[in-house]
């Protein structure tokens, strides 16, 4: 099992994830996260590699959908009700793209489902549906 999550650690570190002009896994508020977020949701290395990779999962498992959740509660993006926090995503975006394109991501991904980490994963699918990879 350990050397499952470090496997999968790596994947997600160091797959040369960019959005924009930057890497995320550069930011320096990503450190520590991934790690965190792969041993609490229980995330399989096929599913990992597949957010690393910016596929598109069809029907994801709970564990998928709650590593998205933990991730963007990690990075302060959602709150622990699951409702996204939109003026921190918006800073947060404008730092992996456009201010303008940012603003209007936030709006278009504006979703909301049954629970925190139903809607993570909609709003992560929502950005990978407009080829921006966040993972």
């Amino acid at each position: 099992m350990a050397a499952r999550v470090l496997i999968t650690f790596a994947i997600l570190t160091f797959a040369g994830l960019t959005v924009g002009q930057q890497e995320l896994s550069d930011l320096p508020e990503v450190k520590g996260y991934k790690l965190h977020c792969i041993e609490s949701s229980g995330i399989t290395e096929s599913s990992a590699k597949k957010l690393s990779a910016g596929e598109t999962i069809k029907d994801p498992d709970q564990p998928t959908k709650c590593f998205v959740q933990c991730f963007f509660q990690k990075l302060r993006l959602m709150d622990e009700n699951g409702v996204v926090l939109k003026d921190k995503l918006e800073v947060f975006l404008t730092k992996l793209m456009d201010a303008d394109k940012a603003k209007d991501y936030v709006k278009q991904c504006d979703l909301r489902r049954t629970n925190p980490c139903d809607t993570a994963y909609a709003v992560y699918d929502c950005y990978l549906g407009k080829k921006a990879k966040l993972f």
